[in-house]
């Protein structure tokens, strides 16, 4: 891989990132427009609009509109509109449109609109 250089990456960062400052003067991301091949670790405040090749180790204040090929560790305060393929530990407080393909840790607080394939287990 070849190293980039200070204008293709001031670039890159005009193109493809909002970035902004909050009340503290630190600095915050604001909007990604580009892919992200790599880990999140930290809240998301807004919205997923694709797919998330990975894990959700934090937060999503917003909806994922997409499929989470890994899986949720966080609380989605909005719906996943796509198939979860891995497991859900955390809360989901909208709506899960899609398939979840390995287990739900916590309690499932809606309809279930398709067939539970695995056991279902009384707290």
């Amino acid at each position: 891989m070849s190293s980039l250089t200070d204008k293709e990456i001031l670039d890159f960062v005009r193109k493809n990132l909002t970035l902004d400052k909050d009340e503290n003067g630190s600095y915050k991301l604001k909007e990604i427009r580009c892919l992200v091949y790599g880990d999140i670790l930290n809240d998301i405040h807004g919205y997923i609009f694709g797919d998330v090749v990975g894990n959700i180790f934090g937060d999503v204040v917003g909806n994922v509109e997409g499929t989470v090929e890994g899986a949720v560790k966080g609380t989605v305060v909005g719906d996943v509109v796509g198939n979860v393929l891995g497991t859900v530990v955390g809360d989901v407080k909208g709506n899960v449109l899609g398939d979840v393909g390995g287990g739900v840790l916590g309690s499932v607080l809606g309809d279930v609109g398709g067939g539970v394939l695995g056991r279902v287990r009384e707290k």
